[in-house]
Formats: C-alpha cells, sequence, structure tokens
C-alpha cells in the first residue's frame, strides 16, 4: 500500500494491519471514547466483555461479537479501595497474607461478575481485560512480590488466557478470559492497550499519550525509540485525596473560571449536570489551580494565604473575601455558600504532588529521545480525566508540556478502546503480545533526573 494511506492504522506504508476504519458508536467518554478500531471479522459470534480494571475505576462494555454492535457500558468503583486508595496500599495489604490477596481477588471478581450480569442475562463468550499491572496480578491470583520493590517486575508474560471458572467467576464462569499483556514493572496492559490505539490511529514520530488516573502511564512515540513509563500520580486528579474530591458525576465541580473584570473579578464554577455543588472532580481542581495561579492568590510554590497576605499580593477583593482559616488551615470557598465546597492548602499540596509526577515522568521521556517539548506532534489525553480536562488550564499549571493546543487531543478512555480491539482479534493480541517487548520500559524510582524535575514541576 504505497503512497497511500491505509484506511486502520493510517500509515503511509502498511503491509495490512486488518483494521477496519473507526466505527463511531454512541457512548460516554469514561467507557470507550468517541469510536474504536474494530479489526475484521475473525468469525467469532456470541457475547464480548472489554473490562478496564483501573485503580480507581472499572469499566466494562458489551459487545455482541458477530453484530459488532456495542450492547451496554457500565462503570464501578473499584471495591479494593477499602484496603488503600492507590496500588502501594493494596499491594503492602496482599503481602501481609494470602487471605489478604484472596480477597483483593474475589472483590474484583464479584464486582466484574455483578457489572456483567447487570448488562445482560445470556451467557458471555469471550472477556478481554486490561489494568495496570497490579490489577492484572490480583485477578490472576499470582503474587504481587516483584512490585513491591525495585526493581519492579511483572509475574507474567505475554496474554494469560484462563477460564473464568479459574479465577473464580461465576456468571462469567464459562468465559474465555484473556488477561492482556503488561509492558513492564508498573506499566501495564492499560498502557500497552493505549499505545495499541495510538499506533492505529496515528503514524507519526514524536507522538505522546498520557493517561492519567491513579497511577500515570506515559507513552512516548519517538523517532529512535518508544518509550514507557508509570508515575505515581496519586488518586488526587481522580477526585480522591482531596477533602471535597470526588468522581465526575452529576453535582461534581467540573470547571472553574474567572468572572467579571479586575478588580471586580470573582470566581465562577459550573458543575456537571447544573446540579447543586457536592463536590470537585479532576477537571474543575486543575481548573481552580488555573484560576487561583492567575488571580495571584497563590504564589509560585502554591501556597494558599490568607485574606491579608492575598490582597497584599493584589489579589481581586471578592477572591479574598472567599479565604478564611478552618481547623487550623487555610482554605477557599470555589462555590457559593449554601453549597460551599472549599480547597485547602493540602489539597492544593496533593495536587501539586501528582502533577509534579506526571510532568517530571513525561519530560524523562523527551530526554531519553533527546527532544523537548515543543518537538512533540501530537499529544494524546487519554482516561475519563484526560477527557474532560481543559487544556488550556492543563498548559497553564504545568502539567503538559507547552505545545500549541491544537496539538493536544481528549481521546477518551484509550486503555478500554485497545481492550476492545483485543476482543475482536486474535491478531491485535498478538501484535501486543510483540509490542510490549519493544517498547523501553523506564524505572523512574531513584533516578536522580526525575527527583530533580519532580521538584521543579511541583511549583506554578
Amino acid at each position: 500500500m504505497k503512497n497511500k494511506k491505509c484506511m486502520g492504522c493510517r500509515k503511509e506504508s502498511c503491509d495490512g494491519c486488518s483494521l477496519s476504519p473507526a466505527v463511531k458508536i454512541k457512548t460516554s467518554k469514561e467507557t470507550v471514547g468517541e469510536g474504536v478500531f474494530l479489526p475484521e471479522d475473525e468469525g467469532l459470534s456470541g457475547l464480548g466483555i472489554a473490562f478496564d480494571v483501573g485503580t480507581t475505576t472499572i469499566a466494562a462494555m458489551l459487545w455482541d461479537l458477530k453484530e459488532r454492535r456495542q450492547l451496554a457500558v457500565r462503570s464501578s468503583v473499584n471495591p479494593q479501595r477499602a484496603a488503600g486508595s492507590d496500588v502501594i496500599s493494596r499491594i503492602a495489604y496482599a503481602g501481609k497474607s494470602r487471605e489478604n490477596a484472596c480477597h483483593l481477588q474475589d472483590l474484583l471478581v464479584r464486582k466484574m461478575d455483578e457489572l456483567a450480569r447487570d448488562m445482560t442475562q445470556l451467557p458471555v463468550s469471550r472477556v478481554s481485560v486490561v489494568g495496570n499491572t497490579a490489577m492484572c496480578e490480583i485477578l490472576l491470583g499470582l503474587s504481587l512480590e516483584g512490585l513491591s520493590g525495585a526493581p519492579f517486575h511483572k509475574e507474567y508474560r505475554g496474554t494469560a488466557e484462563r477460564r473464568g471458572s479459574e479465577l473464580g467467576f461465576s456468571f462469567l464462569a464459562g468465559a474465555q478470559v484473556l488477561v492482556l499483556p503488561s509492558i513492564e514493572g508498573y506499566v501495564g496492559a492499560d498502557a500497552l492497550a493505549v499505545y495499541t490505539w495510538v499506533r492505529h490511529q496515528d503514524g507519526r514520530s514524536n507522538v505522546l499519550a498520557v493517561d492519567i488516573g491513579t497511577n500515570g502511564e506515559v507513552l512516548l512515540l519517538g523517532q529512535k525509540n518508544i518509550y514507557a513509563c508509570s508515575t505515581a500520580a496519586g488518586p488526587a486528579l481522580e477526585g480522591a485525596a482531596v477533602r471535597q474530591g470526588m468522581g465526575a458525576v452529576p453535582g461534581a465541580v467540573e470547571s472553574v473560571a474567572l468572572s467579571g473584570s479586575f478588580p471586580r473579578q470573582d470566581l465562577f464554577c459550573r458543575t456537571i449536570g447544573d446540579a447543586p455543588p457536592k463536590g470537585i472532580c479532576g477537571s474543575g481542581l486543575v481548573d481552580a489551580l488555573a484560576v487561583l495561579a492567575k488571580a495571584r492568590v497563590i504564589d509560585a510554590g502554591g501556597y494558599l494565604p490568607d485574606t491579608g497576605e492575598a490582597r497584599k499580593r493584589g489579589a481581586p477583593e471578592l477572591i479574598c473575601r472567599r479565604l478564611d482559616a478552618h481547623e487550623g488551615e487555610n482554605r477557599i470557598l470555589l462555590t457559593n455558600p449554601e453549597h460551599p465546597v472549599f480547597l485547602t492548602a493540602g489539597d492544593i499540596r496533593q495536587l501539586q504532588l501528582a502533577k509534579g509526577a506526571v510532568r517530571a515522568g513525561i519530560e524523562v521521556l523527551l530526554d531519553r529521545e533527546g527532544i523537548r517539548g515543543e518537538d512533540l506532534e501530537h499529544i494524546y489525553l487519554a482516561g475519563a480525566f484526560g477527557s474532560y480536562i481543559n487544556i488550556q488550564s492543563a498548559l497553564a499549571v504545568g502539567l503538559l508540556p507547552k505545545v500549541p493546543a491544537e496539538r493536544i487531543t481528549h481521546t477518551g478512555n484509550c486503555a478500554g478502546q485497545g481492550a476492545v480491539m483485543a476482543l475482536f482479534s486474535q491478531r491485535v493480541v498478538k501484535e501486543m503480545e510483540e509490542e510490549a517487548f519493544g517498547i523501553s520500559h523506564v524505572e523512574l524510582a531513584g533516578q536522580e533526573l526525575f527527583q530533580e524535575l519532580f521538584v521543579r514541576y511541583m511549583g506554578f
């Protein structure tokens, strides 16, 4: 196929990727995004489910394999959160006893069964699963010892194929379950699925894919090599670890802006569904940081002042009046007093830690390839958080390298899209297995450059 772009992978030269053009499907951005590439028909029939098992959220997508049609989507909070909001906490919990490890597996299996049963009462023949390395190993009942300390390594290679009954499933007992390959360490099958989607979507070099969740996975498709790393972003950017943080549900503050003209500027918030404010989600948090920095409320170090200090900085009077102290901690009222949503100094610190980790991971990969942020052809923002974040705010707070906004695209759940591709095609599964070995895993733990960049990018 010379001098003509392949309709599947969009590359100029291709020996036949077997992918058809993108099929638009009506679904939410939290599940599989705006569209997904479906591989050529391999004669599958029955029902299939693609699972994206995140540390915070589990997404499930039900497909008619013969008709190649999506039938339903579901998502739920990962019930393992009772053992800790982050991966490290769950690894520590599992490491205490075999009973604890089995408990985490049982929680996951039961929830996946529940989501499947909620979508259909008919038998499911095929299941594909992506997730970070820890989630995949917990599902498979494997030891997490390799993830408990540096040098981190995974416990399974290639695709792990099991019958549902072998993993303890009830409703999905008869299904063929494919736990897709991880790359290495904390860079799991979800990151590989993101890479698979991006590779078929964009044939250019110097392309960055960032999947921001509790774990921030970063992939750089450079001219020389392909790099991947995982940053311990923590749950703050998903609305957790924040006093009034919450998921992207009705009532969550999803955007924060400045209204009016200086010096009469004030904060204006919009909630999901225009419902009364209940809390704030990740996109709103990033907006809040950008707005507060622009209004001279927080300084370059992220310090949240009291009213008097903010006035001395020249912050607008109406915003200064929103500042107070509660239980010895400075905070700012973002919404109206009738439905108060506050952002505290501690919340800002958590967001700084998350932002610093993600940006430092990006810069380490750019350094490995020998390029700068401005050399990037495109940036794809994946995941539920990446679907809603205001690009200008992300650039303003330094979460992303400074590139023209038109080079940045929200992609929805790329990991889920990759899982769907694998659900339909054994060829895609084999491609993922091969590609996992071609990606250079960059371990950030203990790297002086990462630590230096982390401190630098915590500020504004």
